[in-house]
């Protein structure tokens, strides 16, 4: 019997990592890889009432193809069902990739016609559009494991594309009964407190244009030094509580609307120190601080 040394088995278990990495390639390339554009929203930020669990790319009557070799389990389109509206999806297409690997394409314009059975990495499976629940032509898709229980950020499995602006913290919310209070960073603010508010942030990540984005990748937050929260935007995972962020934090926690909820915070009388670091998926760090005077009256 052959013994394998701690060395070996890491080897290993990182090649055969990086092998399933590499089979996988991106449905629908805006541009020229790495320079991929038109990414218009990322995996895990807030859909309002629920984690928005894949990638979207603007485009519309785009060919869309599969991200690997696979068999088309699933797929549907409006004339299914004529009498009734397209739901959420629209038009879509869900692929095996064995060993428990999926992925899901939505809002298609229309479905190619392709034969149930096998398809290749580069099979068309349909053309990118605006059906379903959609405020404006996109490609979503997604990339799951567990045979569905876990959906996973597209971009740890897919090639590396170009991202070279760290995200942006752009102000610091709290949501009184007066209503909407914003602070921006890097700044001194007098602000008084009746009682103990959830701290709110507006982080956003650019992309190669203007109104694209990359995606924040890990969130943590401390206050006057000492580490107060941390969050990863790597998997959502389908739990008997419901659908939770790495498998722990349920929509709630995570987001109020569409802003980062951070909790209630220890907040001392005096000067306060709020400090946040961001990073997305390419390793661009931001690091940005709310100087906070406080008044507590509860």
């Amino acid at each position: 019997m052959r013994r394998w040394t701690p060395f070996a088995l890491i080897l290993i278990l990182t090649t055969a990592a990086l092998a399933d990495q590499r089979r996988f390639e991106w449905p629908l390339v805006k541009g020229n890889l790495p320079d991929l554009r038109g990414i218009t929203s990322t995996f895990g930020e807030s859909r309002d009432d629920h984690f928005h669990a894949g990638l979207d790319i603007a485009s519309q009557d785009d060919p869309v193809e599969s991200i690997a070799d696979g068999r088309i389990l699933y797929s549907r389109r409006a004339s299914d069902n004529p009498f009734r509206p397209l739901p959420g999806p629209g038009n879509l297409m869900i692929i095996d990739h064995g060993d428990g690997w999926w992925s899901g394409y939505f809002h298609l314009q229309e479905l190619a016609r392709v034969r149930y059975g096998d398809v290749t990495s580069n099979t068309i499976i349909g053309y990118s559009g605006n059906t379903g629940r959609s405020g404006g032509a996109h490609l979503h898709f997604f990339v799951a494991k567990n045979y569905g229980k876990e959906f996973i950020n597209p971009l740890e499995v897919l090639p590396k594309v170009t991202d070279t602006h760290a995200p942006v913290v752009q102000e610091l919310i709290f949501f009184t009964e007066k209503g909407k209070s914003s602070l921006l960073p890097e700044r001194e603010h007098r602000i008084r407190l009746t009682k103990a508010y959830p701290v709110h942030l507006n982080v956003r990540d650019p992309g190669l244009e203007g109104s694209t984005r990359r995606g924040v990748y890990q969130l943590s937050w401390s206050l006057n030094g000492k580490q107060q929260g941390q969050r990863e935007f790597s998997a959502i995972d389908s739990t008997p509580q419901g659908w939770l962020l790495s498998g722990a934090l349920p929509f709630e926690s995570v987001f109020t609307d569409w802003y980062h909820n951070l909790g209630i915070l220890p907040f001392q009388n005096g000067r306060n120190v709020l400090k946040v670091k961001a990073v997305d998926y390419a390793g661009n760090v931001s690091v940005t601080e709310f100087i906070l005077q406080i008044q507590k009256e509860y």
